[in-house]
């Protein structure tokens, strides 16, 4: 079992993909040398997986599965997760818009006594209609099920490994991953981090592809 492995779903994500290994691979040395970082491609229409593989060929610490086709965000999470082996979780996109050197300080409360530590994402930097989509999506989405949502909390966190086992064990066909950690349990807490901007490009999934 390694200690730290990250799960990151991929969806025209290639333009970022070797700043954002850069980036993961300083804050993870820094956390923990033993550490591996997998890329899920979801079926992207971009290079996304060619990307993947030529970093991948001359580092061990990158891994990649490709799915078949687009099966949406969530089922591209629940194939991570299905196969990493860690202590630590952590899961997050592929745009640098979850910032990666939030990942130290997630870590650091974790090992406070924390199962998860889900990122708050303050200050985010998507467009106006993003925000209210996801604002009224989570409002929404809370009222029908009776619980308690948080549109600037999404999938960005750091999760003990016994969480990650308790998701996988549940084979519910819906994969909703903010849903699935609400449902599970286990002590928790939510930590405000930056959020960054794209760069280029507009947001990699659709709102359909990113609440299925």
């Amino acid at each position: 079992m390694k200690y730290i492995s990250v799960v990151v779903p991929l969806y025209k994500c290639s333009s970022f993909i070797p700043e954002l290994v850069e980036r993961l691979e300083l804050v993870l040395a820094k956390i923990n040398p033993d550490y591996e970082i997998l890329f899920v491609n979801d079926a992207s229409p971009e290079n996304d997986w060619d990307v993947v593989r030529k970093i991948a060929e001359n580092n061990s610490k990158i891994k990649g599965i490709s799915l078949s086709r687009n099966f949406g965000q969530h089922y591209a999470i629940a194939a991570g997760l299905s196969i990493v082996k860690s202590e630590w979780i952590v899961v997050m996109d592929g745009d640098l818009q979850d910032v990666p050197e939030g990942i130290e300080n997630l870590h650091n409360k974790a090992l406070e006594g924390y199962d998860i530590v889900q990122a708050r994402r303050i200050e985010r930097k998507d467009k106006f209609l993003k925000k209210l989509s996801s604002k009224l999506f989570y409002k929404l989405f809370g009222y029908l099920t009776d619980t308690e949502q948080d549109s600037l909390i999404g999938n960005y966190g750091i999760y003990y490994h016994k969480v990650i086992t308790s998701i996988n064990n549940l084979g519910d066909s819906i994969r909703f991953f903010p849903t699935l950690i609400n449902y599970v349990g286990f002590k928790k807490t939510a930590l405000n981090v930056s959020h960054g901007k794209r760069s280029s490009g507009v947001s990699s999934y659709s709102l359909k592809a990113l609440l299925v």
